[in-house]
């Protein structure tokens, strides 16, 4: 039955069945589609640009910072490197001067002594070229590796703690060894730049890990906003990448008997107990295979 039918006469058609629910259904569906839309974020969609001054030649200049509580942290790697969703926010904790190269660590980008610019000045600014200023709406790993590399020369030039440098290392092995899983491969250059990023990763990575050892015992906690516990558990990870087992073993061994360390990190040292006694295991296995010479 045409519920519309008579309507012809106002040249209007009305020979279709009617469903008056059709077109709010459309509607609901459009809406959904709009609020799944908005959820898809960019890594642009984390990030504020900022005006910020240089303590060294005092301009002003706009960086790009992560916003305060937008991105959701979703997990650890085995040595503490942070995962966030939709943004890798390492590449952003680095705030870098483009008139005369001063950098630093976003949380230590702050007033210097006279003494700290003179420094600074010398080892770096005098030599600095500059760069063309970039309206940049995000930061390419090569970009953050730079940055990075530059905050480090800095922080030796100011004579930074230990602990801050040795991080600065850290996340510059982060961030190369991240780079390093996204790089192709296909060419003969192309293998030689993945070559070049991976002893990178393995040079900071060691730096860190020597630092961070050598700094225990010349510095007070907090290093560099991390307590004892936090650090030693990360080298004690760190260790076993570098098949130092016994810093390794002797490192968790303190951790479960210390009364300071938490229940949750004691949990994750006997789990990193079980792997250490694996691979000693298959280390000495190994070793009694080889042939004598």
């Amino acid at each position: 039955m045409n519920l519309l039918a008579g309507l012809e006469k106002f040249g209007l058609k009305a020979d279709g069945a009617l469903d008056i629910t059709k077109e709010e259904t459309k509607k609901k569906a459009s809406a959904k589609a709009t609020t799944q839309e908005k959820q898809v974020m960019t890594e642009e969609d984390y990030l504020l640009k900022k005006e910020m001054e240089c303590p060294v030649c005092d301009s002003k200049f706009p960086v790009l910072l992560v916003k305060t509580g937008k991105a959701k942290m979703i997990g650890q790697e085995f040595d503490l490197r942070p995962r966030h969703e939709g943004v890798d926010t390492i590449k952003y904790d680095v705030v870098s001067c483009p008139n005369c190269g001063y950098s630093a660590m976003t949380k230590a980008f702050g007033p210097l002594s006279s003494t700290q610019r003179k420094w600074v000045r010398e080892a770096v600014c005098d030599n600095y070229s500059g760069e063309t200023p970039v309206d940049r709406t995000t930061y390419s790993y090569e970009e953050a590796v730079d940055r990075y590399k530059l905050a480090l020369v800095c922080a030796m030039a100011r004579r930074a703690k230990l602990s801050e440098k040795s991080y600065i290392c850290l996340k510059l092995s982060w961030l190369r060894r991240t780079q390093y899983k996204l790089l192709p491969e296909g060419t003969e250059e192309e293998k030689a730049v993945k070559n070049e990023v991976k002893e990178e990763i393995q040079g900071f990575y060691q730096q860190a890990y020597e630092g961070f050892k050598a700094c225990m015992s010349k510095e007070s906690p907090p290093y560099y906003g991390m307590d004892s516990n936090t650090l030693e558990f990360m080298l004690a990870n760190m260790a076993m990448y570098f098949k130092d087992y016994d810093y390794a073993s002797q490192t968790v061994s303190r951790l479960l008997t210390s009364p300071n360390t938490n229940s949750r990190v004691k949990d994750k040292c006997l789990n990193l107990k079980e792997q250490i006694a694996k691979a000693k295991k298959t280390q000495a296995a190994g070793a009694a295979q080889k042939p004598a010479q």
